[in-house]
């Protein structure tokens, strides 16, 4: 009984943690009035060096640094100090558009090493083992401008082997994408070393990966009912979230069971159209999904398909 109330505690707690680091991201997310990159500085384990820089049809007049700081130049550059990962701080741009002035603030990261999470960029969150890790800052893809900065990424506490770069001594790329090889709690490293001063900077995150594959098949959770492909950005698919790690055989049928669609893919997915690309009537089909490599049970159920509007 103990230790069952414990596990539910560590779930709960770390459904918490992984809950409230998504929300800490999304106040960072890219917008279109400016961006900031990294520049390279010694201190980088309590200082961070950064470029501002706005889009190029508006004309920048000021920058409010957010700690008693500003510039009237138009892609300045300034140091911050920061105490921990988590600190950041509000930057406001004031500049002109088509003859109005206009302001614009955002939070941004002061961690060097800040990185995002995100799903594969490809497939959403259909695919639930794979992740993109990207760092917080613009830094060119050229060994020439990372100067004395190094950028290391650990999965559990373990280095990942390889990088982009012909040179090793880089390092690893501070953008990767990565596919889990197990369920369960995972930590996510990067940290950023300066060569020259021998200062470092680290930001982890903790993920839980599911679902639990090491104890025989599972089912297919969350498997929909109804999907409107209407094009609304809605509900558009027919689609069922797995690990991406399974090869699966997708077939649709007509109420009168004829075939309309077959798939074989990693992920499950329809948008509604038969093997052909045209699109069919509203009305209930019926599908049956298995996977080949057994990871999951088979599935079969009805779906409405309902145009909607759009």
């Amino acid at each position: 009984m103990f230790r069952n109330i414990v596990q539910i505690v560590m779930v709960t707690l770390t459904a918490l943690l992984i809950n409230s680091m998504n929300v800490f991201s999304q106040r960072f997310e890219s917008d279109s009035i400016f961006t900031w990159k990294l520049i390279e500085t010694n201190n980088i384990s309590s200082q961070s060096t950064l470029q501002f820089i706005p889009r190029q049809d508006i004309v920048p007049i000021s920058w409010d640094f957010g700690d008693s700081n500003s510039s009237n130049e138009a892609t300045p550059i300034h140091t911050y100090s920061y105490t921990s990962w988590d600190d950041s701080i509000a930057v406001t741009l004031s500049y002109s558009l088509n003859g109005e002035t206009l302001t614009h603030s955002r939070e941004i990261p002061l961690s060097p090493a800040f990185f995002f999470v995100r799903p594969d960029i490809n497939l959403g969150r259909l695919v639930t083992y794979k992740r993109v890790f990207l760092n917080g800052y613009i830094i060119p893809n050229n060994p020439d401008s990372l100067g004395n900065l190094r950028f290391s990424w650990f999965i559990d506490g373990s280095p990942l082997s390889g990088n982009t770069f012909d040179n090793n001594l880089l390092g690893q790329w501070p953008n990767i994408y990565y596919s889990f090889s197990t369920a369960g709690i995972h930590s996510v490293k990067l940290e950023v070393s300066n060569t020259n001063s021998g200062e470092t900077a680290e930001f982890t995150h903790t993920l839980n990966i599911q679902p639990d594959l090491t104890s025989g098949r599972v089912k297919l959770e969350n498997i929909p009912n109804v999907f409107t492909p209407n094009g609304d950005g809605l509900n558009d698919f027919f689609e069922v979230s797995t690990s991406g790690t399974a090869w699966f055989d997708i077939r649709i049928f007509t109420r009168s069971g004829a075939l309309i669609n077959k798939t074989e893919s990693s992920i499950i997915l329809w948008d509604g159209k038969n093997n052909q690309g045209n699109d069919m009537p509203e009305g209930i089909y019926y599908y049956v999904i298995e996977d080949y490599t057994n990871q999951y049970e088979p599935a079969s159920g009805f779906v409405y398909l309902f145009k909607g509007k759009k």
